[in-house]
């Protein structure tokens, strides 16, 4: 799988950064600068079948495959840190990721804690039975077979140049498979299942305006984890909270909070 790091010019803690549906690492590289700017190393890559790396778009065969590119990367930035701080942090599909890779991986104990933008525990567009049904027949015949994510540009941020980008940007893909659904939606009710085996601290950023992801149940789920927690939630912003006008204000919050969860002075 393609990987990609960032390096500050003196490190002092780093983050693995993962990306979410339909997208690549490199429309974080705004959240890369701002970070090694404030002394963060930055590992991140593109999850397969996203971006610069292998696999048929918007497709896998388990979510495992997503969990162990996870681990890869962090267990790089683990080794390469010597020590110091490392954070996980993952973006819609992204911060359902690091929320599994955290339940399942003993690797999470030696994090110092994760951070879920925007992360996907449950979907605004309700699935009717009847397409679940159809999607667990379709699954079994033609796991591969491809749809719309039904994501459109207004729908990711208020601001019309990440519209327009988005639109745009060839390394993004627009179709999901049957299979990828299934997978979602298995990997989306663990996490519920689960929760209260995240024993790590935890921040939530959460988009208020939010049109791809439920963000009461998003605020639910915070509920529901026993572990240290911060749940803030931007009323306005749609989903990408560090692809907004307001982005500054997410990114500085996210920033304390990374400083307040290690014993270093900035």
């Amino acid at each position: 799988m393609y990987k990609h790091k960032w390096p500050a010019v003196a490190p002092k803690a780093a983050v693995v950064l993962v990306h979410g549906t339909g997208e690549h690492h490199g429309r974080y590289a705004h959240v890369a600068r701002y970070l090694n700017e404030q002394g963060w190393d930055v590992y991140t890559g593109d999850l397969p079948g996203c971006g610069q790396s292998p696999g048929k778009r918007g497709h896998i065969s388990s979510f495992s495959q997503y969990i162990d590119t996870v681990h890869q990367w962090t267990n790089e930035a683990l080794e390469q840190s010597d020590g110091r701080p490392v954070f996980l942090m993952g973006h819609s599909l992204g911060g359902l990721i690091v929320t599994r890779y955290a339940q399942t991986q003993a690797a999470a104990e030696k994090l110092s804690g994760i951070i879920l933008t925007s992360p996907c525990m449950e979907l605004v567009l309700k699935v009717p039975e009847w397409k679940k049904s159809l999607a667990k027949v379709l699954d079994r015949i033609w796991p591969s077979l491809a749809l719309p994510n039904g994501i459109s540009p207004d729908m990711v941020s208020r601001d019309v140049k990440v519209q327009d980008l988005y639109k745009r940007d060839p390394l993004n893909y627009h179709k999901v498979s049957v299979r990828w659904f299934e997978e979602l939606h298995r990997a989306m009710k663990l996490a519920w299942e689960e929760a209260d085996k995240l024993d790590l601290p935890v921040l939530i950023l959460q988009a208020g305006d939010d049109q791809l992801v439920d963000a009461q149940a998003v605020e639910r789920f915070a509920d529901r984890i026993q572990a240290e927690k911060e749940f803030h939630l931007f009323p306005h912003l749609r989903h990408e909270v560090l692809n907004e006008p307001e982005k500054q204000q997410v990114l500085e919050r996210m920033v304390q909070w990374m400083q307040k969860n290690t014993n270093m002075t900035y």
